[in-house]
């Protein structure tokens, strides 16, 4: 791996940068509805439509559909809060992104939306937003979609085969990968180093 010339380095946000947990996000939102099921609906893709995602329908529509479909008992702003409740930034490895810049083209390519951007951001105190970033809710697309990392190299200029991408999940890796990135599993700080020199990056 280390004869590969790598130009630069993409990482996705969740559960490599900043953890999430959705459950605790399900669980949350669930306490301020009424229906009974609303856990399981959450749980199984009503807060994970990728109309959110591709930036197709707003947050703002999300809160307007539980209150309306699940009873959710509380305004907006408060939404918010429960909405962004599962995040926690990983400092040492926002550390270690973040000292790459200087070696190397370093950029963001995450499935979010705004407001989760924004407090994520937020969780940094703004390195993130210093960061070249490709958010699904801008782009219109979301990983593992092999067309949503074609997008990416053609709006970055970048060339997928000198471009390694980290993902905590592998189907998006793999969709990476059908896209001719060099691309990597993440799943520890420890492993990522170790990831790193085998493409000869320090």
């Amino acid at each position: 791996m280390g004869a590969v010339a790598i130009e630069s380095l993409v990482f996705d946000l969740g559960n490599v940068i900043v953890a999430h947990d959705n459950d605790l996000l399900h669980q949350t939102i669930a306490k301020s509805c009424s229906a009974h099921d609303a856990h399981a609906r959450l749980a199984y893709g009503f807060a994970h439509d990728r109309r959110y995602g591709t930036g197709q329908a707003s947050i703002e529509q999300l809160h307007h559909a539980l209150v309306s479909e699940l009873g959710y008992a509380r305004d907006y702003d408060r939404f918010l809060d429960d909405w962004c409740c599962h995040f926690a930034l990983d400092s040492l490895m926002l550390m270690a992104v973040n000292a790459l810049r200087r070696r190397y083209r370093v950029m963001i390519f995450s499935n979010t939306n705004a407001p989760h951007w924004d407090y994520c951001n937020g969780l940094s105190n703004g390195i993130l937003a210093e960061m070249e970033s490709y958010l699904s809710h801008e782009l219109g697309v979301v990983k593992p979609d092999v067309s949503a990392f074609e997008l990416v190299a053609r709006r970055a200029k970048i060339k997928p085969a000198n471009s390694l991408f980290f993902d905590d999940r592998e189907d998006n890796v793999d969709g990476a990968r059908a896209a001719g990135f060099r691309a990597e599993v993440f799943t520890t700080r420890e492993n990522f180093m170790r990831q790193l020199a085998q493409y000869g990056i320090r």
